[in-house]
This record gives structure tokens, C-alpha cells and sequence, in this order.
């Protein structure tokens, strides 16, 4: 049952977290939910109403946006000078992380927001980046020469991280998931998105053959336009895609995971058996 008086139980650990970073929530008369702003927020508000059949997309969208300014939900890119050139798997003639790396690059990104975000306690803090997980995914879905395979990346994460586990999940059970605050990593197969100047109305703008990144929210109904946020570690802020709709992973997609920490509600999904290897690679 959630902590907030008739707030809906799927929208607790967005509601949790926004309070982790001082905003206030709370019904007010009929279906209209207050959510109220730290003081002094830079956004120069004090406080938004939402009916409630909005409140779950209202919400999830300032907890994105705080994220953002904070640099909680952190956008690693794989081809950072940091770690661009380390080379990603044991076999010689392995490429970089910069060339093959989008697979543990995805996975850093979600286990550092794990890590680090609202619902945990500050003192509990601690960082992964893409150097760490590559050298995971080297012996746990490196494919010399053909990239990652996501299975093996992410049945394996609780031998390396045992506070954490994951499984394949279907589109569906993604969106479910994307909808109560979650992180979900996706394989693209020859998909197009939307970088952050380009209007949903025209044609998308990014396009990737191979290429892993993650999805953060989702917003509007269960048809082919449905949106997606997505966190893209291949490309820089300007030009990394930000957005995609649901025809677009209902026909080019190998696959979706959920990574969760031990002890969540994990018998929601079906937890779907290993798949023919999913690999991709930008």
C-alpha cells in the first residue's frame, strides 16, 4: 500500500522518489492531485495540478526532468574519451567500447540509477560505469566480431552484483514496468526515434542497425504512436535519441530486459526463457 493516502500502489516509487527530492503531493477535492515544488526550484514553479487519469504520465515527467537536473538518471556514452578506447572482451582482435560497447553501456546506466536514485539512502551510494560492466560482459555476452548478446549479459548480473537480477520481459510487460518509474534496457534491429530538436510529427531523425540503449517512460495509449523516453548512450545530447514510438518496437527489436533489485515484486513478468542470442552492437 503506498505511503501517500489513495495514491495508486503502481505509482508509489515515483511518488517516493519525487518526495526524496522535497516535493509534496496529496489529493485535493475530486480527482485532482497537488504536487508541490521544493522551495525556490529553478523551474520557477510552486506547484501543478493533475486530474488523475494524468497524474501517473504528469508525475513520471518531473521525476524525469529533476533526474535529468540532477544528474541522477546519468546518460553515460560509450564513446567518452574516459573510456572510448578500452578495448570491450578477451579475444584479440576485440573492438572498444566506443565501437561495440552499448550493451554494458546500457547496463551501467541502469545499475547506476539503482545505485544512486531517490529511493535509496544517501549514505548507500556507490558508482558503476562502462569500463566496470564491460569488463562483466566481456565473459557474460561478448561476441567477438558480432557484439553482445543480452541474455547472457543479464542472467549473469547477480553473480557480479548479487543485490541485483534480471530477465527478459515482453513488450507489454516493459510498458507495465516503464509506467511505474522502472528502467527497461532494449535491443534495436534497424529502428528509427526522434533526437531531442525533432518534432514528433515528422519523420524520425535517428536511426540505429544494432545498437542497445534504454527506455525510461512511456505516455499515451496501447497503439502504434505510443511514446517511449529513451536514454541513449551512442551518441552525444544533441544528437542521441530521445524518443520512440511503439511501431517501431513491435517490428525492430531483439528484445527487452528488466534489471531489478532483489526482493521486488519480479514474479509480475513472465521472465521468458533465453531467446536465439540477440546481438547488437552501433
Amino acid at each position: 500500500m503506498s505511503a501517500i493516502r489513495d495514491l495508486p500502489e503502481q505509482l508509489d516509487d515515483i511518488a517516493t522518489k519525487l518526495l526524496s527530492y522535497g516535493f509534496g503531493l496529496r489529493k485535493d477535492v475530486g480527482d485532482v492531485w497537488i504536487l508541490t515544488y521544493p522551495p525556490g526550484d529553478t523551474s520557477g514553479l510552486t506547484q501543478v495540478a493533475f486530474f488523475e487519469p494524468e497524474l501517473g504520465i504528469g508525475l513520471l515527467r518531473v521525476l524525469r526532468a529533476e533526474e535529468e537536473k540532477l544528474d541522477v538518471l546519468h546518460r553515460y556514452e560509450q564513446f567518452d574519451r574516459q573510456w572510448g578506447s578500452i578495448v570491450y572482451g578477451n579475444t584479440p582482435g576485440d573492438t572498444t567500447i566506443a565501437a561495440a560497447g552499448c550493451g554494458p553501456t546500457s547496463l551501467a546506466i541502469v545499475l547506476q540509477y539503482l545505485m544512486n536514485n531517490g529511493s535509496r539512502p544517501r549514505d548507500a551510494c556507490y558508482a558503476v560505469a562502462p569500463p566496470e560492466t564491460s569488463a562483466y560482459a566481456a565473459t557474460h555476452g561478448r561476441v567477438s566480431g558480432r557484439g553482445t548478446a543480452g541474455d547472457p549479459m543479464i542472467r549473469g548480473i547477480r553473480q557480479r552484483w548479487p543485490e541485483f537480477d534480471g530477465s527478459r520481459v515482453t513488450l507489454d510487460e516493459a510498458t507495465g514496468l516503464l509506467e511505474e518509474g522502472r528502467l527497461v534496457i532494449f535491443l534495436c534491429h534497424a529502428c528509427n526515434g526522434y533526437s531531442r530538436s525533432q518534432p514528433l510529427h515528422r519523420e524520425p531523425n535517428v536511426f540505429y542497425n544494432g545498437h542497445y540503449m534504454v527506455l525510461a517512460g512511456v505516455e499515451g495509449a496501447r497503439g502504434p504512436d505510443q511514446l517511449f523516453y529513451v536514454v541513449d548512450p551512442g551518441r552525444n545530447a544533441r544528437n542521441a535519441m530521445r524518443a520512440i514510438k511503439r511501431r517501431e518496437l513491435q517490428a525492430h527489436t531483439g528484445g527487452f530486459w528488466w534489471v531489478y533489485r532483489k526482493g521486488e515484486p519480479s514474479e509480475r513478468v513472465s521472465h521468458l526463457p533465453d531467446d536465439a542470442p540477440a546481438l547488437g552492437a552501433p
